[in-house]
């Protein structure tokens, strides 16, 4: 895997694939993943797109540097850009990785060119609050830290959201499972509230990409086809 070191911040991996002349996506993963989970969606995007899927600080082959915050994961993924001169690209945000993408996105509008959020946590407080990890995960590839930061995020309730997602100008589509986790009609009234955004729900849980990928890639490719090659 190739890796990028930013100059304020860790040493990142990454995965590759489709058009080197394309349009760049920016794959962001959830708390618990890493750049694989988009593996079943990458290829098809891979043909009109340049798709590049990030491993997060904290996460698989990235550096797990002991601090963790989604800011520092949004300043992050603006360095890799930086690094990679990247000028501007697509985010598709997974979970805690859309949290990502919006901020990323709220930062620098300028950078993203369309922005895809796939069950994205409203900014409410989770009832009842997320349980908070007391140690590693024998068996995953992640820092704990990173967990605990992210899930201490989820259960505090971010109301200055609603107005941050009144500022977004760039078109977005918004992904939601009927499945998931999350109040399909709290997910929808985000969407409503950015000013270019379209919400589509489907009938799948919280990873409608690996669920079933073909359903996924049929709502957003027709979103993205502007961009595509």
């Amino acid at each position: 895997m190739p890796t990028v070191e930013l100059a304020d911040g860790p040493t990142l991996r990454y995965r590759e694939w489709g058009r080197p002349d394309g349009a760049v996506l920016l794959m962001l993963h959830g708390t618990t993943s890493d750049s694989t989970t988009w593996k079943n969606v990458a290829p098809g995007l891979g043909e009109h797109f340049r798709v590049i899927a990030l491993d997060l600080r904290g996460r698989a082959d990235s550096e797990w540097p002991d601090e963790y915050s989604l800011p520092l994961m949004a300043d992050d993924v603006v360095g890799f850009m930086d690094a990679l001169g990247i000028l501007g690209a697509v985010l598709v945000g997974h979970s805690s990785g859309a949290i990502v993408a919006f901020l990323v996105t709220a930062g620098h509008q300028d950078r993203v060119r369309m922005l895809v959020l796939e069950e994205m946590p409203p900014p409410d407080a989770v009832k009842p609050p997320l349980e908070l990890p007391m140690g590693p995960d024998p068996a995953g590839r992640y820092d704990w830290k990173a967990v605990i930061a992210i899930r201490r995020w989820l259960n505090a309730g971010h109301p200055d959201w609603w107005q941050l997602a009144n500022s977004l100008r760039v078109p977005t589509l918004v992904i939601g499972g009927t499945r998931g986790p999350y109040d399909q009609n709290r997910t929808r009234e985000l969407a409503v509230a950015m000013p270019d955004a379209t919400f589509v729900s489907l009938d799948l849980g919280h990873t409608p990409h690996a669920e079933r990928p073909s359903a996924f890639l049929q709502v957003v490719l027709p979103f993205l086809a502007p961009l595509a090659k």
